[in-house]
């Protein structure tokens, strides 16, 4: 296995997940289904409008995109929900998580593999050639080194998971995404959705500023500053760089710009969502509406937006395209039992 030492150890974070586990919900039900649902919803949201910039899409939908294609209820699931879900069953497999993991990848790319971006196809090719995770994925980062957002969009599992247990959510975060995505910016943004994640599946508003700091002072690096030297909006970073509260809507997300798959974009989403004045359902078509990458934005908006406000508050005609929403429920029941 590769060494990723060059992932510096986590002190302050793990200090700041720990701070919410003694006074924690014993089994936030509600809110496990509602990150995993929403992860669903969101991603099935955006899928109609992907890759379109916010002004076609304000063109095509005057009132905004406000529904999911009911046909989406017969398709494959897209990748987003569908590595989320296969994450979900690596965790409860008595198996090692990320071995079981990569095998799902093999199989899933065989089987359906509807929407996989690049880099995950590329490092399922080296898992099919004998790669194990993460060299599978170092050795694509080593000719190309980008970080894209496949690795933060199947970010729910992790969170109800190992919402009581903060050293095993940073250690999953790391080594699930790095299955696929070896990038220290892509474990960077795991790590901050999934501690928000895990924060509001507690019971527990994530103060973000303090959050960014612990991530800092672990060493993430200047997220704010990568954001910037890569062109993509950075608002969320800026706020909570400065401890301001992040902007009120989605305009910050608007998309001309060249990157719109880019893991610290799809960080900020989840970490706006966790603290925006908007109800579910308004925050997730503002998010789908602000164009880019709006299936992957809306399944990581979804899923924090679901862990606060609970799968009660996503609305009904969404969940009726959701195929398999009863096996996506049990398995957020039940990785309630494993942290």
């Amino acid at each position: 296995m590769s060494d990723l030492k060059d992932l510096p150890p986590i002190g302050s974070l793990h200090e700041f997940l720990a701070d919410s586990v003694e006074d924690a919900p014993p089994h936030p039900l509600d809110s496990a289904v509602g990150t995993m649902l929403g992860l669903a919803v969101g991603n099935l949201l955006g899928l109609g409008v992907e890759g379109c910039r916010y002004q076609d899409i304000a063109e095509e939908y005057p009132g905004g995109l406000r529904d999911i294609d009911p046909g989406e209820f017969t398709r494959p699931m897209d990748d987003d929900l569908a590595q989320a879900v296969g994450l979900a069953e690596a965790i409860l497999a008595p198996e090692d998580t990320v071995e079981k993991f990569a095998q799902f990848l093999l199989e899933w790319y065989v089987s359906n593999g509807r929407g996989c971006g690049f880099t995950t196809r590329k490092a399922i090719e080296n898992l099919g050639s004998g790669l194990p995770p993460p060299e599978a994925a170092k050795a694509l980062y080593d000719v190309r080194p980008i970080a894209p957002n496949g690795g933060v969009m199947r970010c729910a599992p992790v969170g109800a998971a190992y919402r009581l247990a903060p050293k095993k959510l940073i250690d999953v975060s790391v080594s699930t995404c790095t299955a696929t995505h070896y990038a220290p910016t892509c474990r960077w943004s795991c790590i901050l959705v999934k501690s928000a994640l895990a924060r509001l599946l507690n019971g527990s508003p994530p103060n973000l500023a303090a959050m960014f700091a612990g991530a800092e002072a672990d060493g993430a690096g200047d997220l704010l500053g990568e954001a910037r030297r890569d062109g993509i909006p950075s608002e969320v970073f800026a706020a909570l760089s400065t401890g301001e509260d992040p902007p009120d809507s989605a305009d910050w997300l608007y998309c001309d710009h060249n990157l719109i798959g880019h893991t610290l974009l799809a960080a900020q989403v989840g970490l706006w969502a966790a603290v925006t004045p908007l109800d579910f359902e308004a925050a997730l078509v503002d998010v789908v509406n602000a164009g880019g990458d709006t299936d992957t934005n809306g399944a990581v908006a979804g899923a924090v937006l679901g862990a606060r406000y609970g799968a009660g508050a996503i609305p009904e005609r969404w969940l009726d395209c959701v195929r398999e929403r009863e096996r996506i429920a049990s398995l957020a029941e039940r990785l309630l039992q494993v942290g």
